[in-house]
């Protein structure tokens, strides 16, 4: 999970907000209103825009999506349709078309989730269905305005938003690939997303098995391994957040003695992890 800015990208056309007032006007009133929030939300125009701006990653796993290995959906933050575990609430179907509430997923972590919204202090923060009394409607009209969901902070959310929390003060990984938490949004983030399932901390550990074996590899082919050494540093050790779990990448540049020297140790190779703490070093000075 890296931080993204939905503001860096404009809101697809197609998520009018006349046409969402229009709609929501139309709902209100029925029972369980969220089932008749439409497709719209997961028009190409709304997916195109989420995989540019997420470079094609789930929000959550960071794990690729519209591969052989996942398929893209787009999650609704605050469920649309009922909450799990929360009995006579229709959800937050007045969020059901709001850009700021649909973030791209891969499908593991959007089944996971499902309809799952847990609150700090269980349910006496809760946004009530009196839309009226919470500041979402007005003499019969939606304030479109106040759905922005940063705004919403009367209820203690415990699941992460990458748009609006900063995961570096929650979550923190093991060079074994798992992922821990510092926090207890972390841990009801990393309990509900499933973000320790066994493909994910294998897919996060084979980054560190192949870089331990490149740099084998620089050291046994090479007489000229300082150049090659110093290659790898420029092009396995850069924070690009366009690549597969890049989060997990940046702790490995970020904490390279604990991910990789002590390899290096397990390994018996003591010689050569001080060859690559001289190396390092001198690139993270520059």
């Amino acid at each position: 999970m890296i931080c993204i800015k939905k503001d860096s990208i404009k809101k697809p056309i197609i998520l009018d907000d006349n046409w969402i007032n229009s709609k929501l006007l139309e709902i209100k009133d029925k029972l369980r209103p969220g089932k008749f929030i439409t497709n719209k939300y997961n028009d190409d125009d709304v997916k195109n825009a989420l995989n540019q701006l997420y470079h094609n990653k789930c929000a959550y796993c960071e794990g690729q999506t519209n591969t052989a290995k996942f398929t893209s959906r787009i999650d609704h933050y605050r469920p649309k349709n009922g909450i799990k575990g929360v009995a006579n609430h229709n959800g937050y179907y007045w969020l059901g078309y709001e850009w700021t509430n649909l973030l791209p997923t891969c499908e593991k972590c959007n089944i996971n989730k499902s309809n799952q919204f847990p609150l700090k202090n269980g349910e006496t923060s809760r946004i009530s269905d009196n839309l009226q009394k919470e500041g979402f409607l007005f003499n019969n009209e939606f304030l479109i305005e106040n759905f922005v969901i940063s705004k919403i902070i009367k209820e203690q959310r415990l699941l992460l938003n990458p748009e609006i929390d900063d995961v570096n003060k929650h979550l923190y990984f093991l060079p074994t690939g798992e992922i821990k938490h510092l926090t207890e949004e972390g841990e009801k983030t990393i309990e509900v997303y499933g973000l320790n399932r066994s493909s994910l901390i294998y897919e996060r550990k084979k980054i560190v098995d192949e870089m331990v074996r490149e740099l084998i590899s620089i050291f046994v082919r090479y007489n000229d391994f300082n150049l090659r050494l110093e290659e790898f540093f420029d092009e396995r050790l850069k924070s690009n957040a366009k690549l597969e779990y890049s989060r997990f990448r940046f702790f490995i540049c970020e904490f390279f003695d604990f991910f990789i020297i002590n390899r290096f140790v397990e390994l018996e190779l003591s010689r050569h992890s001080e060859i690559l703490k001289i190396q390092h070093k001198k690139k993270t000075k520059r």
